[in-house]
């Protein structure tokens, strides 16, 4: 059963920064390669979707909470499973333990079914039918599937190109370079604090496609960093972050 799984993932000395600290991007890494492998084993992955419909799962937002610090070399253990569904959108909570079993962090991403063709969420029913039943778990702590940032009312800092190597196999930026592209436009001080990162939230608003460039903008609000990526096509943004540390 679901609930009965656990997944074991390997930090490797990549996903520590300068200042020996996992990196948002690795962060993400051990959340999204997880909940891959889930969706393998429950017949549901990417590739089987993309090969026979024509969709894939698309990642909304995430949301984690570190408890304790992950170091490099870890071999954490992992267990994953569907929480609800609302709408067309699709909870999944994850829980991160240490080797000895302690709570290193616990994360939620919300997802939906996404035509490749239309380039929206799938409302095909038959594709739909296919997920519908997923099952019920426990909500590990609050997460909504929206991260609510006015990025109009933050500052500008850095622009960036988006490069091919950034694409992945849905044909945009993958949320992996967020995590990156966020810590590039962090002040020096802020990526000294990662270690002390409590929780990180990550909204993706908008597809960010080769040929275009992405204006990155921070702004501090009541002990949290603010930030965002404004796309040069269209002026509106791809993606919204909130960190807290402490």
């Amino acid at each position: 059963m679901e609930l009965e799984k656990t997944y074991n993932f390997r930090v490797d000395t990549g996903a520590q920064n300068e200042n020996h600290a996992l990196t948002l991007s690795a962060l993400q890494r051990i959340i999204v390669t997880v909940s891959e492998e889930h969706l393998e084993n429950i017949g549901l992955s990417v590739p089987y979707l993309m090969s026979e419909y024509g969709v894939s799962w698309i990642l909304l937002s995430l949301s984690a909470e570190i408890k304790d610090p992950i170091r490099a070399g870890e071999r954490l253990s992992v267990r994953t499973w569907h929480t609800n569904k609302k709408g067309l959108y699709y909870r999944r909570d994850i829980e991160i333990r240490h080797e000895d079993g302690t709570l290193a962090a616990v994360a939620a991403t919300f997802s939906s079914i996404f035509d490749m063709n239309t380039r929206r969420l799938c409302t095909n029913e038959k594709v739909l039918a296919l997920v519908e039943e997923l099952g019920e778990g426990e909500e590990l702590f609050e997460a909504n599937p929206r991260i609510r940032i006015k990025p109009e009312e933050l500052s500008a800092v850095m622009t960036e190109n988006v490069m091919p190597s950034w694409i992945d196999a849905l044909g945009h930026v993958n949320n992996f370079r967020y995590g990156d592209l966020i810590t590039d436009a962090l002040p020096e001080e802020k990526r000294a604090l990662l270690g002390k990162l409590s929780r990180f939230e990550l909204g993706f608003t908008g597809e960010l496609r080769l040929g275009e460039s992405v204006e990155l903008r921070l702004s501090e609000e009541e002990g949290a960093t603010l930030a965002a990526g404004i796309r040069s096509s269209d002026g509106k943004p791809a993606f919204v972050s909130k960190l807290i540390f402490g």
